[in-house]
């Protein structure tokens, strides 16, 4: 054989009917002769070995010809040996037969498995499982992807009959994408004379494979007389890998417990970092909202674009006005409004939600414990006791290279790290050196808790830049401690200084004499600079040695030094009572019985007289109601003529509560008092409410009319004559349901008593009496005419509540009640049969007066119990921190081989590691969907919304007001739990003009649609007729073109409306972008357009003076389209 023949050549081996003795043969030769292996196939690969083509699939043949793999089979290995060289691929071609019989099926035996390397099978057959048997001799282990984690893991001991011990650390690892995922069980011992360490390893395809052979492993151990422990020992942690040994370090910050000093130094840079804080703040930290929080970082964003747009200083002032609205200042600074400013009101906002952290870990507690603000800081910090060797070692690195003639007094030192950085430390690079930091210690919270920054960074946030930046944007590091002395401070608390201790991965580093400001990145080929210190047989611009990385995984923190110099004056620091050394646990006891409690049907305020009544408190109804209206496909428009008369011989206030369903949008108001005609206008809703209540202080009279709730409007008539009848017409539009094959319409007779009387108890003045109207009419005229037009067939019409007249063809009809009808409190419904509902359709709707169109459209439909209840009934809160992303991490790790996993999140929203916990979701969505469940006042819906829309689920708001409707948001998502999903949906609206704006959407952000779920979107493009709708459907992308013509259109405002209202939904429901600050920026932006342009759709003009209409108002639209979707 010649060796080497295949030293520049990596394998993926993919040979599934090869004979097992053959496949080992080929890998021994393939090793012998220099080549290597890869598990998965990838860039790095230079040869895929198959047995037959049919196991690639299209997209890995895809891939294959773009990176230039060659694809051969086993013969071009054994024809290669045989010539001493590689041979011409092109003559291998796996197509072709190979000439290789398929082995029967039959068993490898034990002593086939003692090999060094596991079988390089993607994609194995049952048979080949004897080939994952633990070797039993000492042995590397092979070849495996570097970017592995750690799913679970072991830690046990042996004590043997000598007092000797034996310490094994077993872990399961895993790597590759989801679907071609692989896992190896590694076990490491470190016998009782600590000399030597075995390694042995087992590969599986399976995640159930993966956990059974490693927990089956485990149990062997054990009964060869190792005990599992709870803790790793020192020694246990040098067998872990470095990616074990970054998992425990995460682990153990929380568990951790204090000694004095560690306390010390928490409470002290937390001191330093807060400085004045009190006296900045209006109001203690722990009573504010991160909601506000979260509102007061999209602001500060917007005003970082304004100053860089070079806006106008009375402009920024302004927008700064609602940062501090938001976040409470005991005196607003007067200096302008520049980045520096901006940027350290954005380190105030972090400071504020990691104080909000730590009080939410103990219960609100204004004053938290020590171990909560060490929790908080994420980072493990031990005390180096001063009597050891490495307190000598540490202390001898620091003074080593001091130019300095005074001394130095080393204080205290304290072991550091962090996860991320063990994690993510470039090591690879090569010469790793132990260098100094120095920073104030006010900055040591956010170094800790977040790492060093880039100076480019760091400057974008506000921190002062202490280095002159000789070297650009850079982290700076030295290895003297006089040059780090520059860049410390003493402390305000304590008088003492920090220092941080680095590992720096250096790697080639080129050595400059000269600054170079303009470097944001190494010199290429470089990895770090050095700029050399001055002497005086050196040349050089640089006073001191500096070393500057560019990347922050090329850092890991060390040691943390607590120091002072001659002239520093050194304070004793009495932290408050809060820093007694306890582990803190929030009392729980009494959360601990469940209760079975019952939701309610209706609303608890049902018993409570409400309606329109006169000075002696008689109810007055109404006279007679007449709708009329027209329904085109799924929306309506509809118009209610209300007539009463004021028996009172006094002017009144009567406050009329109007029901509607939650699709509705009102859009017209209009009153007849006693032959006067009155139209409302639409304003903003403040501004409504005080001009209202100055009418009716001065005598005149008015009209109010508000949307307190998505299914209740209020009419407030102001100072309404004696003996008058009032004749109203309301005009909303409206979206119909669908029910099977059926569209429904129905309009209700009687408000939910639970809104209704919040807005009968509402004060919207004080000058005159004040009478309340509960239904629209009990037993009086009534009657309704509608026009129908579908744009399929017709197949029946119905009512349940009222016989009907009827008039129609295929696809139109008008429907009127018969004479005598009356509407109780059953309300009116509709049902239209249409045969083929759920076929792809657009409607496109033209502005009578203005060029703007609208459009929808509908896809083709998508067609142990009692142990969870126990869980749920048993579990307890723990009233702290909710970090879902190490759930979710692990859940990721170890993904189903088949079906979907379902997680249900039930809680307030306020995540740790935010960012992290959507990647998580978002990257396991194919196998894992997460549905989540609102809870609380100050729920952050944003985060939960957004996790749920990552996670191919729902979202359900739970709102302590509406606790009768929870029964069925409940069954809802317990139904969707049980379901199919089609996810990620997304329209692509055809625009003529690739200069054309940005299409203005709503619902911005979609959510997943499940069994009978419909949905409208609706979004504003000009001359638009053709959309494209696309969706995610078991793994499988899907997607439907919708499109209309010009003869197609129709015109009114309907659509315009409804489109109108879904932009409001948006803006409060807080879907604009999935990022919260970036959504925070488009409410404050779309807020203005929501008021100002919404007049222009409310056809509401100015008719009469001081009759004013407050309402949240649609919001204005120029052009555009309304699609609609939806999914069974």
């Amino acid at each position: 054989m010649t060796v080497g023949i295949f030293e520049d050549c990596t394998f993926c081996l993919k040979v599934k009917h090869l004979p097992r003795q053959q496949k080992r043969k080929l890998q021994t030769d393939i090793k012998e002769n220099g080549g290597n292996f890869s598990f998965l196939l990838n860039a790095q690969c230079t040869h895929v070995i198959l047995d037959n083509a049919d196991v690639l699939s299209q997209y890995q043949l895809n891939s294959l010809q773009k990176h230039h793999i060659h694809i051969t089979n086993p013969e071009f290995i054994w024809e290669s040996i045989k010539e001493g060289k590689l041979v011409d691929v092109r003559n291998y071609d796996p197509l072709k037969s190979v000439g290789i019989a398929p082995p029967p099926c039959q068993k490898a035996s034990s002593s086939e498995v003692k090999t060094d390397d596991p079988s390089l099978d993607s994609h194995p057959e049952k048979d080949d499982v004897a080939l994952t048997e633990f070797s039993t001799e000492n042995a590397e282990i092979p070849h495996f992807p570097q970017d592995f984690e750690v799913a679970k893991y072991n830690t046990l001991e042996k004590v043997g009959p000598q007092g000797g011990s034996e310490t094994a650390v077993v872990e399961l690892w895993c790597t590759g994408p989801p679907g071609e995922r692989i896992f190896l069980t590694s076990a490491r011992f470190l016998l009782a004379d600590g000399t030597q360490t075995k390694r042995l390893f087992s590969v599986q395809k399976s995640s159930e494979d993966a956990s059974q052979r490693y927990e089956r492993y485990v149990e062997e151990l054990q009964e060869q007389g190792f005990l599992l422990r709870e803790h790793f020992t020192p020694e246990a942690t040098q067998l872990a890998s470095e990616k074990l040994q970054a998992l425990l370090l995460e682990e153990a910050v929380p568990s951790s417990a204090l000694s004095q000093e560690v306390s010390g130094l928490v409470e002290m840079i937390w001191a330093e970092a807060l400085g004045r804080l009190e006296h900045t703040l209006l109001k203690p930290v722990n009573r504010m909202s991160l909601n506000d929080v979260g509102k007061a970082e999209g602001v500060l964003l917007l005003v970082k674009m304004a100053v860089k747009k070079g806006e106008t200083a009375g402009y920024l002032h302004k927008m700064m006005s609602e940062f501090y609205r938001l976040i409470p200042h005991r005196g607003v600074p007067a200096e302008p409004v520049t980045l520096r400013l901006v940027a350290q009101k954005e380190d105030l906002c972090q400071l504020i939600r990691d104080m909000v952290s730590v009080c939410e870990t103990n219960l609100s507690k204004p004053n938290p414990p020590s171990l909560a603000k060490y929790r908080a800081l994420r980072c493990k910090i031990e005390l180096v006791e001063p009597n050891t060797e490495e307190f000598s070692r540490v202390k001898e690195e620091v003074l080593r290279n001091d130019h300095r003639k005074s001394p130095v007094n080393i204080l205290q030192i304290f072991r550091v790290g962090r996860a991320s950085e063990a994690a993510e430390f470039l090591s690879q690079l090569g010469t790793v050196r132990r260098l100094l930091h120095g920073s104030p210690a006010q900055s040591f919270v956010g170094i800790l808790s977040r790492g060093l920054l880039l100076p480019k960074v760091v400057e974008d946030r506000g921190v002062k830049r202490t280095d002159a930046g000789n070297l650009g944007s850079g982290i700076y590091f030295s290895d003297s401690l006089s040059t780090s002395i520059k860049y410390s401070s003493p402390g305000a608390t304590d008088g003492t200084r920090l220092l941080v201790v680095c590992d720096v991965a250096l790697g080639k580093c080129v050595d400059l004499h000269e600054k170079d400001l303009s470097l944001t990145e190494a010199p290429p080929g470089y990895d770090s600079v050095h700029g050399v210190r001055g002497t005086a047989s050196v040349t050089s611009d640089f006073e001191d040695d500096e070393f500057v990385v560019y990347k922050t995984n090329q850092v890991k923190m060390k040691y943390v030094i607590k120091f002072c110099i001659p002239g520093d004056e050194i304070k004793d620091f009495h932290p408050g009572d809060n820093t007694e050394l306890e582990e803190h646990t929030p009392e729980i006891s009494h959360f601990s019985k469940v209760e079975d409690l019952q939701l309610p049907d209706t609303d608890p305020l049902g018993h409570v007289k409400a309606g329109l009544q006169d000075p002696s408190g008689n109810s007055v109804p109404l006279e007679d109601v007449h709708i009329k209206g027209k329904i085109i496909d799924f929306v309506a428009q509809v118009i209610v003529f209300q007539t009463y008369t004021n028996q009172s011989p006094v002017p009144i206030e009567a406050k009329y509560v109007f029901p509607l369903d939650d699709k509705a949008a009102v859009c017209g108001f209009e009153a007849f008092i006693n032959g006067k005609h009155i139209v409302g206008e639409v304003k903003e809703k403040e501004a409504a409410h005080r001009e209202y209540g100055a009418a009716v202080s001065q005598g005149h009279g008015a009209y109010l009319m508000d949307q307190d709730a998505p299914d209740i409007f209020t009419v407030s008539v102001g100072n309404l004559p004696p003996k008058a009848k009032v004749l109203i017409k309301i005009t909303y539009i409206t979206e119909l349901s669908l029910q099977g094959a059926c569209a429904a319409f129905f309009l209700p007779a009687t408000v939910a008593p639970w809104q209704q009387d919040r807005a009968v108890n509402e004060n919207t003045q004080d000058t005159v009496k004040k009478i309340c109207i509960k239904e629209i009419g009990t037993q009086q005229s009534f009657s309704l005419t509608l026009s129908i037009e579908m744009p399929h067939l017709i197949e029946f019409i119905s009512s349940d509540t009222h016989q009907l007249r009827q008039k129609r063809t295929d696809c139109k009809a008008v429907i009127s009640t018969v004479e005598g009808s009356s509407l109780d409190s059953s309300g009116f419904s509709l049902r239209i049969g249409l045969l083929d509902a759920c076929l792809s359709r657009m409607w496109v709707e033209k502005h009578p007066e203005k060029e703007s169109e609208e459009l929808f459209s509908y896809p083709k439909c998508v067609t142990s119990s009692s142990t969870a209840s126990e869980c749920i009934r048993t579990a307890a809160p723990t009233m702290g921190n909710t970090e879902l992303w190490k759930v979710l991490w692990h859940l990721s790790l170890l993904p189903p081989a088949h079906g979907l996993r379902n997680i249900l999140l039930i809680s307030d929203g306020h995540l740790q590691h935010e960012s992290l916990t959507l990647q998580l979701v978002k990257r396991n969505a194919q196998h894992t969907r997460l549905f989540s469940c609102g809870v609380g006042s100050t729920a952050n819906r944003h985060i939960l919304r957004t996790l749920s829309q990552y996670g191919a689920g729902a979202f359900e708001y739970f709102n302590s007001k509406s606790k009768h409707g929870w029964k069925k948001q409940i069954e809802d998502q317990m139904a969707r739990l049980r379901s199919p999903s089609c996810h990620a949906v997304s329209i692509k609206w055809q625009q003529l003009s690739t200069g054309a704006p940005a299409p203005l959407q709503a619902p911005a952000q979609v959510q997943a649609l499940f069994h009978n779920d419909r949905l409208l979107v609706y979004g504003f493009i000009p001359y638009c007729t053709q959309a494209t709708l696309c969706a995610i459907i078991q793994d499988k992308k899907y997607s439907t073109v919708v499109s209309t013509t010009e003869l197609q259109k129709t015109t009114g405002t309907m659509i315009h409306k409804l489109a109108a209202r879904a932009l409001i939904r948006d803006y409060e429901d807080g879907a604009l972008h999935e990022d919260e600050t970036h959504h925070e920026v488009g409410s404050f932006r779309r807020k203005a357009s929501l008021v100002v342009l919404g007049l222009s759709w409310a056809d509401c003009p100015w008719r009469c003076n001081v009759r004013t209409l407050g309402w949240k108002a649609p919001c204005h639209l120029s052009a555009g389209s309304v699609p609609g979707c939806r999914a069974q």
